[in-house]
C-alpha cells in the first residue's frame, strides 16, 4: 500500500502529513501556545507559591490552549480543508474523489488520522512539558492530560472527516456543522455533561490534590465510545462510496 499522506501534496489528499499548509497550521498553533505561555508565565518562584499554599495555573492555561488549537486543526484536516492551495477553497472540483475516499478506511484513512493526531501532538510536547514543570504536576496526571488532549484531537479528526464525507469540502453546511460540534464539545459540555468536558478534567489536574480518577474515565469511556462510533460510520460511508462508483 502507498502511504499517499506522507507526501502527496495535492488535492487528492485531505490532510498530507508534510504539505506547507498543515505544516503552516502547526506552526501558527506552536506560536499561539508559545505566546500564551510567556502570557501565563508566573512572576512569582515556585518556591513563593507552595508557601502561600497554591499552585500555578499554567498547566491549566497551556493545556486548555493546546487543546482548542490542536482540536480546531484536526478538525480542518478531517474536513479536508487543508490543502496545498490554502484553507479554503472556492472553485474546488469537489466530485474528486480523495485517497482516504480511495482506500479502506481501516487499512489507510484509520491510520492516518491516528498518526497524524498523534505526530501533531508531538510538536507541541515541549511547550507541555515545560508548563506542568512550572505548575508542578507529576508525571502521572501529565500523562492523562495529554491522553485527553490526543483523544479530543482524535475525535474532532474523526467528525471532521464524516462532515467530508456528507457534505464534501466546501459546503457550507459542513463547515457550520463542524465548528458547532467542536464548541459543543470543548465549551458547551460544561453546562450539559460536566463529567465528559476536558477543560473540567484540566482543571483538576491542575491541583495536583484533587482525586480525578472518577472523572478521568468517564472521559475516556465516553470519548472512546463516541470516536468508535464515527469510526464504523466513516468506514461505512467510504464503503458505500466505492461501491457507488465501482472500486
Amino acid at each position: 500500500m502507498k502511504y499517499y499522506y506522507l507526501t502527496d501534496d495535492s488535492e487528492k489528499s485531505l490532510a498530507p502529513f508534510f504539505s506547507k499548509a498543515v505544516l503552516s497550521a502547526c506552526f501558527i498553533g506552536i506560536v499561539i501556545i508559545s505566546i500564551s505561555l510567556l502570557l501565563c508565565w508566573p512572576r512569582q518562584p515556585l518556591a513563593d507559591f507552595v508557601g502561600e499554599n497554591k499552585i500555578p495555573m499554567v498547566f491549566f492555561m497551556i493545556f486548555s490552549a493546546t487543546l482548542i488549537v490542536n482540536s480546531y486543526i484536526n478538525l480542518c484536516c478531517g474536513c479536508g480543508e487543508l490543502i496545498r492551495r490554502g484553507f479554503y477553497i472556492i472553485k474546488y472540483p469537489t466530485d474528486m474523489a480523495t485517497f482516504e475516499k480511495e482506500n479502506d478506511f481501516f487499512t489507510y484513512g484509520l491510520i492516518a488520522f491516528l498518526l497524524h493526531s498523534q505526530i501533531m501532538l508531538l510538536l507541541y510536547l515541549p511547550l507541555l512539558i515545560l508548563a506542568a514543570s512550572i505548575s508542578a504536576v507529576s508525571f502521572f496526571p501529565f500523562l492523562q492530560a495529554v491522553s485527553i488532549l490526543y483523544f479530543a484531537a482524535l475525535l474532532c479528526r474523526m467528525f471532521g472527516f464524516l462532515v467530508y464525507l456528507i457534505w464534501g469540502r466546501t459546503s457550507t453546511v459542513g463547515y457550520f456543522v463542524a465548528r458547532i460540534f467542536i464548541i459543543l464539545f470543548i465549551f458547551g459540555t460544561f453546562f450539559f455533561a460536566p463529567f465528559i468536558n476536558p477543560l473540567q478534567i484540566l482543571y483538576l489536574l491542575n491541583k495536583s490534590t484533587a482525586d480525578i480518577g472518577l472523572p478521568f474515565a468517564l472521559y475516556m469511556m465516553a470519548v472512546s465510545f463516541a470516536v468508535l462510533l464515527l469510526i464504523g460510520a466513516n468506514h461505512s460511508l467510504v464503503r458505500r462510496h466505492q461501491r457507488g462508483k465501482g472500486i
